[in-house]
């Protein structure tokens, strides 16, 4: 008990010995200990909460919070109402549970409409549930896809006709809800296109029409018309342009060096569908394919009599050929190259030099190689040596090398480096400021006096012995006689301060 209570004198003890300035210090560190405390306790007892629902129309949120408020659960909602939030540790308990009572409902039919009893019900209401749970079903099936949120399928049905030219075809209508910044591409749409096609009866993939929440037609991009097949062949000559420039830009750029050669390939391709047969006949061979005999007697001379007839079969042969689309035609290329550059006179600017031919025509078999020229087929090539602009900035005195990837590396993360220099020299100059201010707050008085004497660079005036108490005196003691010399050297200035006259000068030794 002694000893708490010589603690709590001494803390007081030394918090009246602090000066204003010091306190306030104190207390703000004090009270940004108290709030971190305090806000870390707060967040361990905190529940983590995870998401239930989302995408929840309002009916369907209204019916999850209900349920959830007969529980005594906490939840939240977000996303502009339509995400429910609730404690991590219930999610998959209260997802089964509200699954079991129909919520949320996703307000979609399909061919659980027939498990019920159907009694009574005419062919008429039969055809109709059985339209409603066929577009349920699809309906769940784009649902499912990625980038949907929601669709609505409508299909068109006709009566079947025992009259050819009164049948029609069946139809149908999809409308989806894409997600935020989501986007089908053709083949999401296509594929869209056969599952309901493939789903319904005599329904046929380009009578599918797809339309998104703005109403613009989805299918058409990809309908077997004259702009659609433009629109996949150019696409297709792109890639393959892109393709040969790639590969040819590849193997020039380790030679020249990255960002000093252009490479750029027209491919003209053959999207000619030619589905031809025919029949080859070679005369000179032939083949026998039938032989009849035929002899009879004579019964009054005796004699036999013999007929034959032999039937031929001339060689035919038989070709189909198929040609294939998006076969490549012609090419033809067309390569900038640069040059080299030699170190000026007296520190000048670099100096450009041509390439020779022989270093041309080295280019010029390489990039043929590289994207597959045939001069049989037309094929052109074109190699040009012309100086790049705003390329002779960081060239060595070697000749063609590129600027030094030193440079480049100190541009990108310079900056970087220096922002994480001067945030760490911040941060330890606060803690050292922080530091001294605190060490000096449970310094004793006279060890602080002393090091106020030592760190100004000003002499004080000296004003005469300030008010003496016991606590001073004792202080003042115990700095002394551990500190002798510093003790000496303050009080010599004190001295040197006063005005004494001659007398007391030359008394003091100065």
């Amino acid at each position: 008990m002694d000893g708490f209570k010589q603690l709590i004198d001494t803390l007081k003890s030394k918090l009246n010995g602090l000066s204003f300035n010091q306190k306030v210090i104190l207390g703000a560190v004090a009270t940004a200990c108290i709030i971190s405390v305090a806000a870390f306790s707060l967040w361990l007892q905190k529940a983590e909460e995870a998401v239930l629902f989302t995408n929840l129309s309002p009916e369907d949120a209204s019916a999850a919070l209900e349920e959830l408020a007969k529980q005594d659960i906490s939840s939240k909602l977000v996303n502009g109402g339509t995400t429910i939030m609730v404690p991590e540790t219930d999610v998959h308990r209260l997802r089964v549970e509200l699954a079991a009572k129909g919520v949320p409902s996703s307000g979609v039919v399909g061919f659980e409409i027939f498990d019920g009893k159907q009694y009574g019900l005419t062919e008429f209401l039969q055809n109709v549930n059985f339209k409603r749970a066929l577009e349920g079903e699809l309906t769940k099936s784009i649902e499912s896809l990625h980038g949907i949120q929601s669709a609505r399928v409508h299909l068109v049905l006709p009566k079947p006709s025992i009259f050819q030219k009164l049948a029609s075809d069946a139809t149908a209508s999809v409308v989806l809800r894409l997600g935020r910044g989501a986007r089908l591409g053709d083949n999401q749409i296509s594929g869209i296109q056969s599952l309901v096609a493939g789903s319904v009866e005599n329904l046929e993939a380009p009578n599918v029409k797809v339309i998104d929440q703005n109403g613009v037609v989805l299918s058409s991009s990809v309908q077997n018309d004259e702009i659609g097949r433009s629109e996949s062949q150019l696409a297709l000559r792109k890639e393959v342009e892109n393709h040969l420039s790639e590969k040819a830009t590849a193997m020039l750029a380790p030679v020249l060096g990255p960002g000093r050669s252009i490479v750029r390939v027209d491919a003209t391709l053959n999207f000619e569908k030619i589905d031809s047969e025919r029949e080859i006949y070679d005369p000179a061979t032939t083949v026998v394919r039938s032989e009849t005999r035929d002899e009879s007697n004579d019964p009054a001379s005796g004699g036999t009599q013999e007929n034959s007839v032999t039937n031929y079969e001339i060689n035919r042969t038989v070709e189909r050929i198929v040609g294939h689309t998006g076969g490549i035609k012609n090419l033809s290329v067309a390569v900038f190259v640069d040059g080299d550059y030699a170190a000026g006179e007296d520190g000048s600017d670099p100096v450009y030099q041509p390439l020779t031919e022989e270093e041309l025509g080295q280019f010029k078999r390489i990039v043929s190689t590289a994207v597959g020229l045939n001069s049989i087929r037309g094929d052109q090539i074109e190699v040009v040596n012309m100086q790049f602009r705003n390329n002779t900035e960081g060239y060595g005195t070697g000749g063609g090398g590129m600027a030094p990837e030193w440079l480049s590396v100190v541009t990108t993360y310079g900056g970087k480096v220096l922002l994480i220099i001067m945030l760490a020299v911040l941060a330890l100059s606060l803690k050292k400021n922080l530091a001294g201010a605190l060490s000096s707050a449970f310094q004793p008085a006279g060890a602080r006096l002393a090091t106020a004497e030592a760190e100004t660079d000003m002499p004080e005036h000296f004003d005469g012995i300030p008010e003496m108490n016991d606590k001073v005196v004792e202080d003042i003691q115990e700095y002394a006689s551990e500190n002798p010399e510093r003790v000496a050297e303050v009080i010599q200035s004190w001295i040197r301060e006063i005005d004494l006259g001659p007398k007391q000068h030359a008394a003091a030794g100065d």
